[in-house]
C-alpha cells in the first residue's frame, strides 16, 4: 500500500469537521449528530451542549481516533483541503496535545512527566508550574520535580495528574491543544488555572479546542459550537455561534 501523506501543518491551517454523524453504541442515537465546526489558527473554540450528546466523540473524531459514519473532517491551508482519513496518523497527532478528562501517565519522574524526554529550561518548567498549580503539588513532594510516579499516574490524584498534563501541553510546541473539560477534576477555585493557561495558549497563537460546560470558559471561547445528539435516522445540525467577530 502507497504511505499517506504527511499531515498538513496546523500552524496554518484550517480544521472543518463537515456533517459529521457517529452512532452511539447501543443507544439507537447520533452523538454528535451533523457536526459542524470550525477551528482556524489562533483560535479558541470551546464545544458544548448536554450530557451524553457527543462531545468526547468529537474529540475523537478531530483527533483521527474514531472514524465518522457520515461527513469527513477536512484540513485546509489555502493552497490545498485534504481529508483527516487520507493522512498519516503520526504526522497528524505530533501537532497536537491532549489533555483528556483522565490522564494516563507513563511510570516516570514528575520532571519527564511535564517535559516528555525533551530539554526544556528550568525556568520554563517552573513557570508553567506555578500557572498550573503544579508547583504547590511539586513542593509537597519529598522527591520534588525527581519524584516518582506509578504507572498511570499512580501516587496523583484525578486533578493533580491533570495539572501535569495541562503544564505539559504548556511547555510543548504543538500547534493545536485539545482540552477536554479541562476542569472535570478540579475544583472551582482552580478554574483560574485553567483560564490562565487558555489565554497562555491563545498569546502564543496556538490553537485550542475544549470541551466546557462552565460558564467562565464559554465566555473565553473566541467561537462556542452546541453538540448535538439525534435518532440515529434523522441527523440535527450543529450550530456555531461566534462570540467574537
Amino acid at each position: 500500500a502507497r504511505p499517506r501523506p504527511t499531515a498538513p501543518d496546523l500552524r496554518g491551517a484550517t480544521v472543518r469537521p463537515v456533517g459529521v454523524d457517529v452512532p452511539a453504541p447501543g443507544r439507537g442515537l447520533l452523538a454528535p449528530a451533523g457536526l459542524d465546526l470550525t477551528l482556524r489558527p489562533g483560535r479558541v473554540v470551546a464545544l458544548t451542549g448536554a450530557n451524553g450528546a457527543g462531545k468526547s466523540t468529537a474529540v475523537a473524531v478531530l483527533l483521527g481516533l474514531v472514524a465518522p459514519t457520515r461527513g469527513q473532517v477536512l484540513v485546509s491551508t489555502g493552497e490545498e483541503v485534504v481529508d483527516l482519513a487520507d493522512v498519516d496518523r503520526s504526522s497528524w497527532w505530533r501537532q497536537i496535545a491532549w489533555v483528556p478528562q483522565r490522564a494516563a501517565l507513563e511510570p516516570s519522574t514528575l520532571l519527564a512527566a511535564v517535559t516528555g524526554g525533551r530539554a526544556v529550561e528550568p525556568d520554563a518548567v517552573a513557570a508553567a508550574a506555578r500557572l498550573t498549580g503544579l508547583a504547590d503539588v511539586v513542593a509537597r513532594r519529598p522527591g520534588r520535580w525527581l519524584s516518582r510516579l506509578g504507572h498511570g499516574g499512580a501516587g496523583l490524584s484525578l486533578g493533580e495528574r491533570q495539572r501535569v498534563v495541562l503544564t505539559r501541553a504548556l511547555l510543548g510546541d504543538e500547534p493545536l491543544v485539545v482540552l477536554d473539560e479541562p476542569t472535570a477534576h478540579l475544583d472551582t477555585d482552580a478554574e483560574a488555572v485553567v483560564l490562565d493557561a487558555v489565554a497562555r495558549l491563545r498569546a502564543e497563537g496556538r490553537t485550542v479546542l475544549l470541551v466546557a460546560h462552565r460558564p467562565a470558559l464559554l465566555a473565553i471561547a473566541d467561537d462556542v459550537v452546541e453538540v448535538r445528539c439525534a435518532p440515529a435516522h434523522d441527523g440535527l445540525r450543529a450550530t456555531v455561534r461566534d462570540v467574537v467577530a
